[in-house]
């Protein structure tokens, strides 16, 4: 890897490629122990992940 290029830490935890595939991962895999981390982790910051992938009208 080129010194220039930064990794997303997590994107790697996850072993995603991108954001969207993190979204798609998180929509597939509720009940994964990294996925129960994460929504517990966004709960302190007042982000929920239960409307990931629905679009306002």
């Amino acid at each position: 890897m080129n010194k220039f290029m930064k990794t997303n830490k997590l994107l790697d935890y996850f072993q995603v490629a991108n954001h969207q595939a993190l979204m798609e991962f998180i929509k597939k895999n509720p009940e994964d122990k990294k996925v129960k981390e994460l929504k517990e982790l966004l709960v302190l910051f007042d982000v929920n992940l239960g409307r990931v992938g629905e679009k306002d009208e």
